[in-house]
This record gives C-alpha cells, sequence and structure tokens, in this order.
C-alpha cells in the first residue's frame, strides 16, 4: 500500500515537472482542445497566450493558423 502512494506520488511530480517544462506545449493542446469541443474564444484566448508567452516556441506557427482558421470560421458563419 505504501510503495503504491509513493509511485502515485512519484507519477504527480514527473508530470507537475513535465508540465513546467512543455508548458507552451501544453498551452497549445489546451487550446485545440477548447476549439474542438467549440469553445472559440477560449480556444483563441490561449493560442493568444502562448504567442505572447512564448514567442520562440515551435508551436506558434500552428497557433498562429489555429487564429486563423477559427476567424476564418466565424466570418464564414456570420455570412449565412
Amino acid at each position: 500500500m505504501i510503495s503504491a502512494i509513493k509511485r502515485l506520488i512519484l507519477l504527480v511530480c514527473i508530470l507537475i515537472i513535465l508540465a513546467f517544462i512543455y508548458s507552451d506545449g501544453l498551452l497549445y493542446y489546451v487550446s485545440k482542445w477548447h476549439e474542438k469541443t467549440g469553445e472559440v474564444k477560449k480556444a483563441v484566448s490561449g493560442y493568444r497566450e502562448l504567442l505572447k508567452k512564448y514567442p520562440n516556441s515551435k508551436w506558434k506557427e500552428k497557433a498562429r493558423r489555429s487564429i486563423q482558421n477559427l476567424r476564418g470560421r466565424s466570418k464564414i458563419k456570420e455570412e449565412k
């Protein structure tokens, strides 16, 4: 029982460390999740935060494209 708790604590610590190391990627995927669930404002906000906080991120171009795609979709909806 105790060893299982120790493993769980170790796993949580590792996940927290990875979240800090890969926080730009984490922010991108959370924003992508918001996009897929229809929460467009939250998605765009997350992508913009990524671009602001991590200007050299490897995810920046994907975030920019996602923002453009979401803007394009909202314009199409407004026209209909």
